[in-house]
């Protein structure tokens, strides 16, 4: 035994010692000799026809050269064979943000990204490379050539990396013959990969296969893609995103690869799918994204959701409304080891918040544009490893002030976004902001936070993003904000904020958006407020009170601007020059700004193309010059100022969405504008030419503006006739013609329009009838004017189809006729509908055009614009209409102002007053009208402004909280008396004022007598109709009313004795004494009288029967 072991020590120790000693000969020869060349001669010369076949623009393969190719840039060969065993010519990829043909930063980075790739084709030499086991080609551009066939040749490949790559066309199926292979990745571009297949049934003999990798490639013509990739057990990874999927196959319960760590499906439309129960089987599962997938709920029978899965690190399911499921809620608490939580816009309302306070290892939570409604909970601030909470747009509420400051007392805060967008908190920025030193983008707009920006706001040095605007913030902006030097986003909008700008935001070098807009900011603007800005393309901070003091003369800009809105701040007198070197401008807004000065040449020619040029509310003369620097669907608003002489025939060159030229003193006529060139339709939808001085007739070229929404000529000096043609516009809603000189007949096409809502054709000279046709279509009318023209005829009982309408105005006209009794048809009038805004135009952040008009109420003209939707009126006043007032007209409860005055209207007024009306004027003076004050009026506390004056009305004013307050002369020319007249004669009828049935007295209530009248027979018929039919019945109730008869006889000879007859005898007692008799000793108590036996009674019991057979 011992013999045995020392042999083996010595034939041991003489092996270590001969390699020990063979090292050391190699590393002495080394030492004095060049390093072997391991390249394969065969194998070099494949790698060089791969490089002759390659487009190399960066010269990347100019280390391909000389004898030793394992040498090469992107070559490894086996250190002991000497095989080339991979190839790694993966393009550029900046590593940080992913890019490979995404979207770049600059346009410079993209150009240095597209040489960086390699193009050209790949040689089928490729294939000699036996030993090849890793094969990347990724993030290159081969010109959307098809993947060739060759590759799945390789034998001993375990790596392909082609993804990204510029291929197109069908997945060769040869690449099913990779048996060896681990990795596979062919992903495509997510948008616009031209790659797809058909069917998937190549891949199932890829059973050592891990990672298999298809997003981005079409897949919905595959079928077969679950029930192909489902046997493949060594799967770890699965990446189909964006692959045109659109259901799960409904009958798979059960999956090979059940050891599967990732699973990608987002991005695919499994719209009519339920997410299957073997996701919940997947019990190593690390990360599981389903963003997008739109699945609407769960298959039955899954019990264990989430708590099967207890090493997921990963949940992206995002848009998908399946979780809203109160069970997969609860279960997201017991993931414990969930670092990134993201379940936005799932539809989510139930409180979710305080049931992950446990979850102290999460990074990532994104709980964004869902409908949770909850106080947001101060456990969350024990997250203190968070880098992203986003929670914006949800209706979470409840102050935060707390909860902010917990977050700023973490140990070691990783906070970089913090996002409330849109929800109802509350509270203030904590003066400790300035510890979350990684905060990068802070969104708390569109909330109810209140009090000053805090100092320490200064210390965020990485802060990128701030947004607080539509806040209630007080106080100034703080001097510290110089100090955010990576800030390249700021909105402070919509604030309380007040003070001055201060001068420090000039060192933000980084910059790129300004605005601070609807605040109340004073003080003044010099150029050191700006002079550092030199990343700023948008200054929005108009609608402030700030003053601009630029030397204009010598000073230069160091931004280019793209967007400059300083509407409302002060820059005149003189146009700024400075603006004249941002010829980058897209947007300009120089509204109201105190600008009084003759607009310059350069305003035309400086700028390319500018999306919004807004002027107005200015001082500012000249003409019109060449507009062609608009960009198509532009916004143009000139409107109050003093541009003078015609409008041009070209200034329709542009193709603009909105032009707004009013009030100034533009003349001449609309036929070159309108008509002249134009060969295909225009995109205009707001022409505003209202209060010039243009003349002329109102062209008929309306055929190439058929997208026309508001159109507005009001108060200007136009002729001639209505083209009919306007009524033809799908897309009119408004037009206002408004005091000019236009003549004949209303066009019925007009009045029929289905889209019009306003049609304004007050103080013109129009003529004729009121169509009968009118409102025929289903048309959305609210406002119809034609007050002030020479309309006669009756009012047409068609009138009434104009349902939606709550404004008519027909005054002053010589309309005739009795009134219509169909009011009640107006469904906001009568108050069975409630109004909504009229919105005409709404261009978010431009221009916003409501509905306006210009109205007689109470007595006085009123322009209404922002609560012209509140407004109901039926003015019919200073005509010549005849007959009563309809009953119908006075019930309407939605209607505000009333106007009937100066007609010859005659009889009564109604006494329909509604006690819960909204009549808030009434004018009924110089009628005919006569009887009494209706009381009815006394009850409406919304009435302000009543005029009955001469009338032949007659007795007392009644008294009610409003009537009394009304002056004398709204009553005057009647035969009224009572406050506010004089004293009533004490023999006046109603002397108390409220009696309404004197206010009736000249009437018949004849809905009274027909329901008394019906009453008494009902009731009679119901007594006697009975015993008519039954003759059981008429016996009964005969002698029922017979007993009831003696009863009271009888006892009104006890009361009164006097009246009792003496006794005869029995011998002359007839048979109904003895009835009389009888009945009296059963119904008396006591003794009977003296001489009235039993035997008495017993006869006249017999007697008494037999007289009741003889009556009937």
């Amino acid at each position: 035994m011992k013999v045995h072991t020392l042999v083996t020590l010595s034939s041991s120790s003489c092996l270590w010692f001969l390699y020990v000693s063979s090292l050391c000969t190699l590393c002495s020869c080394n030492q004095n000799s060049d390093p072997p060349i391991l390249c394969i001669l065969s194998e070099r010369l494949v790698l060089i026809q791969i490089k002759n076949n390659l487009i190399d623009q960066a010269n990347r393969l100019s280390s391909w050269v000389g004898k030793d190719c394992c040498s090469w840039s992107g070559v490894v060969c086996n250190n002991l064979t000497g095989h080339v065993q991979d190839i790694r010519l993966r393009g550029p990829d900046d590593s940080i943000h992913g890019h490979c043909h995404g979207s770049y930063d600059t346009d410079e980075e993209l150009e240095e990204a597209s040489k960086q790739m390699l193009g050209g084709t790949i040689t089928p030499s490729v294939t000699k490379l036996s030993q090849l086991t890793y094969f990347d080609i990724s993030c290159n551009d081969f010109g959307s050539i098809q993947i060739p066939a060759f590759l799945g040749s390789f034998q001993n490949l375990r790596y392909l990396n082609i993804s990204k790559s510029q291929f197109s066309g069908e997945i060769p199926y040869q690449l099913g013959n990779l048996s060896t292979l681990r990795v596979l990745d062919l992903h495509g571009d997510l948008i616009s990969s031209g790659m797809h297949s058909k069917s998937l049934k190549w891949l199932k003999d890829l059973k050592k296969l891990q990672h298999l990798n298809m997003s981005g490639i079409d897949l919905s013509g595959a079928s077969d893609w679950f029930q192909v990739i489902s046997k493949l057990p060594s799967l770890l990874e699965i990446h189909f995103s964006s692959c045109g999927l659109i259901r799960f196959p409904g009958n798979q319960t059960s999956v090979s690869f059940t050891s599967l760590k990732v699973l990608d499906l987002s991005f695919n439309l499994f719209l009519d799918s339920l997410l299957p129960g073997w996701i919940f089987s997947l019990h190593n599962l690390v990360s599981l994204d389903l963003n997008g997938c739109l699945i609407g709920g769960l298959s039955p029978g899954i019990e264990n959701g989430f708590h099967s899965m207890p090493s997921l690190r990963t949940l992206s399911v995002s848009s998908n409304p399946f979780l809203n499921s109160s069970s997969l809620l609860n279960e997201l608490s017991s993931l414990r080891n969930i670092r990134f939580l993201d379940v936005s816009n799932c539809n989510i309302s139930a409180p979710i918040l305080g049931n992950l306070q446990n979850l102290s290892l999460i990074v990532h939570l994104d709980m964004s544009n869902n409908q949770i409604v909850e106080e947001i909970p101060k456990s969350l601030s024990n997250l203190c490893n968070l880098v992203t909470l986003d929670l914006q747009s949800n209706n979470f509420y409840g102050n935060v002030s707390e909860l902010l400051e917990r977050f700023c007392e973490c140990e070691s805060p990783r906070l970089e976004l913090l996002a409330l967008r849109g929800n109802y908190v509350v509270g203030q920025l904590p003066e400790k902001l300035g510890r979350l030193k990684n905060l990068g983008s802070i969104d708390l707009a569109y909330n109810k936070l209140t009090g000053t920006i805090p100092y320490s706001v200064g210390s965020l040095s990485l802060l990128k993003t701030f947004q607080m605007n539509i806040n209630q913030l007080t106080g100034s902006i703080p001097n510290t904000i110089g100090g955010l030097s990576s800030l390249n986003f700021l909105d402070l909008s919509y604030n309380n904020l007040n003070g001055s700008l201060p001068e420090s935001i000039g060192r933000l070098g980084e910059l790129v958006f300004l605005t601070v807009h609807h605040n109340s900011l004073t003080g003044i603007v010099t150029e050191k407020h700006l002079f550092n800005l030199t990343s700023l393309t948008t200054l929005w901070i108009g609608d402030n009170k700030l003053v601009f003091k630029l030397n204009d003369k010598n000073w230069v800009p160091p931004f280019q601007l793209e967007v400059l809105r300083i509407g409302s701040c002060s820059l005149g007198p003189r146009f700024p020059l400075w603006i004249q070197s941002q010829t980058s401008l897209a947007e300009i807004d120089l509204a109201n700004t105190n600008i009084s000065d003759t607009i310059p040449n350069w305003i035309w020619t400086t700028f390319s193309s500018v999306t919004l040029l807004n002027m107005s509310h200015n001082n500012i003369q000249g003409k019109l010059g060449n507009a062609s620097f608009l960009a198509p669907g532009a916004v143009l608003d000139l409107s109050f100022n003093r541009f003078h002489g015609v409008l041009p025939g070209h200034f329709n060159r542009p193709d603009l969405d909105f032009l707004d030229l009013s009030s100034n003193e533009l003349s001449g006529s609309l036929e070159q504008f309108l008509c002249f060139g134009i060969q295909e339709p225009r995109q205009l939808r707001v022409l505003n030419l209202a209060n010039n001085s243009m003349s002329g007739v109102i062209p008929d070229c309306w055929m190439n503006w058929e997208f026309l929404a508001i159109l507005n000529f009001e108060k200007n000096q136009f002729l001639g006739t209505i083209p009919s043609s306007l009524g033809n516009l799908s897309s009119l809603l408004s037009l206002d013609m408004r005091n000019n000189k236009l003549s004949g007949n209303i066009p019925v096409s007009i009045l029929n329009s289905k889209s019009l809502i306003i049609i304004e054709l007050a103080e013109n000279e129009l003529v004729g009838r009121i169509p009968t046709s009118i409102g025929r279509n289903n048309t959305s009318l609210k406002l119809l004017s034609l007050r002030s023209n020479k309309l006669e005829g009756n009012i047409p009982e068609e009138i009434c189809h104009l349902s939606s309408i709550q404004i008519m105005d027909f005054a002053h006209n010589i309309l005739s006729g009795s009134l219509p009794t169909c009011f009640t048809n107006f469904t906001v009038i009568s108050g069975s509908k409630t109004s909504s805004q009229f919105l005409l135009y709404d261009t978010l952040f431009q221009n916003q055009v409501l509905g306006s008009a210009s109205l007689v109420t109470k007595g006085r003209v009123s322009t209404y614009k922002n609560i012209l939707y509140l407004v109901t009126t039926l003015d019919l006043s200073n005509n010549k209409f005849s007959g009563s007032i309809p009953d119908e007209l006075v019930s309407l409860l939605g209607l505000r102002y009333l106007n009937l005055s100066q007609n010859d209207l005659t009889g009564q007024i109604p006494n329909l007053f509604g006690k819960n009306g909204k009549l808030e004027s009434l004018d009924l003076s110089l009628n005919h009208l006569d009887g009494k004050f209706p009381s009815s009026l006394s009850a409406l506390t919304p009435l302000n402004f009543l005029n009955v004056s001469y009338n032949h009305l007659v007795g007392r004013i009644p008294t009610g909280p409003q009537l009394q307050t009304f002056p004398v002369s709204s009553f005057v020319g009647n035969e009224l008396c009572g406050n506010p007249l004089p004293a009533c004669l004490p023999n006046t009828n109603n002397p108390s004022g409220t009696n309404e049935e004197d206010d009736e007295s000249n009437g018949i209530d004849w809905i009274l007598v027909i329901f008394t009248l019906i009453g008494l027979v009902i009731g009679f018929w119901i007594v006697v109709g009975p015993l008519i039919v039954n003759k059981r019945w008429r016996k009964a109730y005969y002698h029922f009313l017979k007993r009831i008869w003696i009863k009271l006889q009888n006892f009104i000879y006890i009361i009164f004795p006097c009246f009792k007859r003496h006794e005869p005898s029995h011998e002359v007692f007839s048979s109904i004494d003895q009835v009389q008799q009888f009945d009296l000793s059963q119904y008396i108590s006591g003794d009977l009288p003296k001489g009235f036996h039993q035997e008495s009674s017993s006869e006249a019991s017999s007697s008494t029967h037999k007289i009741y057979k003889s009556d009937y």
